[in-house]
């Protein structure tokens, strides 16, 4: 059976959810920074107490001016904003094509996507370092089509790539 093409159901991701899957990201390709700048302040902090104040200074101030940083120079991203907005995808050899629920469509062709990740519950598409498309597991019509793309879709265009 040789399809071109695999539509799924209508679906929309809530921001929340986006910006979780972007924070863990975050912190995943960071955490050896976070984790030596907290021992570095428990080191100064057993020299001087008041590094502490510094620390809880960073932790209260600092961190959350980096969650919003992420929020506005990311997840506000019109390539992320297509993850969140209520949508079909339609995948076919050129890529994918999400029609809105407004009518609007935009495309990401294969030879964007430079990275793909599987989790327990959907694919990610990375388009760049921090930005990427969201594709659930459920928003497939069928066991079928989400096997028949990751079988044949995904592997023609990663062989193509390489």
């Amino acid at each position: 059976m040789n399809r071109t093409h695999i539509e799924t159901f209508s679906y929309q991701l809530s921001p929340q959810y986006y910006f979780n899957r972007l924070l863990k990201i975050w912190l995943h390709n960071n955490w050896g920074w976070l984790l030596s700048f907290f021992l570095l302040l428990v080191g100064l902090s057993i020299q001087n107490p008041l590094f502490i104040y510094v620390g809880l200074i960073i932790l209260f101030l600092v961190f959350p001016m980096i969650i919003s940083y992420l929020w506005f120079a990311y997840a506000l991203h019109p390539d992320c904003r297509m993850s969140i907005l209520s949508k079909t995808v339609e995948i076919n050899k050129n890529g994918l094509s999400c029609t809105f629920d407004d009518g609007r469509t935009e495309s990401i062709v294969w030879e964007r996507i430079t990275r793909i990740r599987y989790t327990s519950t959907d694919i990610i598409f990375h388009l760049s370092n921090y930005i990427f498309f969201i594709l659930p597991y459920n928003s497939f019509k069928s066991n079928d089509d989400l096997e028949y793309f990751l079988k044949n879709f995904l592997a023609l265009n990663i062989q193509n790539k390489k």
